[in-house]
């Protein structure tokens, strides 16, 4: 049915797009999925070589493989269309494209663009920008500081070199154990299992180009500073400190937690132990509190660190309304 919202909305839209396709405009369009931006960038480019464009000097990026196929496929078919429509049929496409009718000039060059676009040196250039950023080093190798006629490397290839050259080097600092390498690993042993070893591992490597420019700019030493300044720790704090910092009377909810353990004590049997270990860890000095602070912790956490999804039965918040919001 004309004249509904709906056939409004569908107008401006096209409005729009025809808007963004017009070549004599420089245009950024931000849009979601499935509203057409492929059909808008076909459009353009159609339009660029209508108006006397030629087909190697447009340069098309995307982001996938796929995005490259499908647009590339979308202009050949346009293109391979003109060729072989009526005058009145590719009259209608070609005013549909620009917006007004064409003139013979931009007819005649309709038909002719298919055969120019396979004329062209390197086709029409639509490529993702891996690609494109590839071919501006092979062709500018000495520039950018690559190897001549290099090869890029496929994911698994480069993660089979990567774990050898992280082997190697592991092995190397177990044969030198005075080596800074071998002492770094000592002091991180004890922190990490194996697998969070490997997965920071992975991470630094993926980061080195970021890592690499920050311990050029600092040195390790301001690297360091900066990273305890991010933190807000001092360089010689330790674990110890700090847990005995935060069992402070200062730095404790005191009347908080005696709303806790009242909320504990009115709840099942397992909270009301609950409450007499918290009563407990809160009349110890400050000291001892920090050698039982994992006591403390595990009233709110679980084994992995993770904060406990009931902290209290209905029985306890009812109690004390307020108190599982506390803890």
């Amino acid at each position: 049915m004309s004249g509904t919202p709906a056939d409004a909305m569908i107008a401006r839209a096209s409005a729009l797009q025809a808007r963004a396709a017009d070549p004599e405009s420089s245009i950024w369009v931000a849009a979601s999925a499935g509203t057409g931006k492929t059909k808008v960038l076909t459009d353009r480019v159609l339009s660029l070589m209508l108006a006397g464009t030629p087909p190697e000097r447009l340069l098309c990026l995307t982001f996938t493989k796929a995005a490259a196929a499908e647009m590339a496929t979308r202009i050949a078919r346009r293109l391979a269309a003109w060729t072989t429509l009526g005058e009145a049929a590719l009259a209608a496409a070609l005013s549909d494209l620009l917006g007004r009718a064409p003139d013979a000039g931009e007819a005649a060059l309709a038909r002719q663009l298919f055969a120019r676009v396979l004329d062209a040196e390197g086709g029409l250039k639509i490529q993702t920008i891996h690609a494109f950023c590839q071919s501006l080093l092979g062709r500018f190798p000495l520039e950018s500081r690559v190897a001549p006629h290099f090869q890029v490397l496929d994911e698994r290839s480069a993660a089979e070199l990567l774990a050898a050259a992280r082997e190697a080097v592991l092995a190397r600092s177990a044969a030198d154990p005075g080596s800074a390498i071998a002492e770094a690993l000592e002091s991180i042993a004890g922190l990490l299992d194996e697998t969070r070893f490997t997965e920071i591992l992975a991470e630094l490597t993926r980061e080195r180009g970021r890592f690499s420019r920050q311990v050029e700019r600092l040195g390790l030493a301001g690297l360091e500073s900066a990273v305890n300044a991010r933190l807000g720790i001092g360089r010689e704090e330790t674990p110890e400190g700090v847990l005995a910092e935060a069992s402070t009377d200062s730095a404790l909810d005191l009347m908080g937690l005696q709303l806790v353990v009242a909320a504990l004590e009115a709840g099942s049997p397992a909270e009301r132990a609950k409450a007499a270990a918290l009563k407990v860890w809160l009349a110890l000095p400050k000291l001892a509190r920090a050698e039982a602070f994992e006591d403390y912790s595990a009233l709110f956490l679980t084994k992995d660190g993770d904060v406990r999804q009931r902290l209290l039965t209905k029985g306890a918040q009812a109690a004390v309304p307020g108190a599982e919001a506390i803890m």
